[in-house]
């Protein structure tokens, strides 16, 4: 069996929850109005239909129907 690594994917609430203010990637079925289909920004906070993350200053609201998976991001 091996190590999940550093960079960890969040699936429980818990797991969101543990990491708000954190850095996260998070991967689209399809892409968003902007034509991004993945998304890197600080996880801001968490509800049951979407996910706020702060990208380049702005807030973004992301459906959680329309996410693929959510990881941490770790930095070097």
């Amino acid at each position: 069996m091996s190590s999940p690594g550093i960079e960890r994917v969040l699936r429980k609430e818990e797991h969101f929850i543990q990491n708000i203010g954190k850095k996260i990637e998070i991967k689209l079925f399809k892409k968003d109005e902007s034509g991004r289909k993945q998304i890197i920004g600080i996880l801001k906070k968490i509800d049951e239909e979407n996910i706020s993350v702060e990208v380049e200053d702005n807030i973004l609201e992301i459906n959680r129907r329309n996410i693929s998976q959510v990881k941490t991001v770790y930095e070097w």
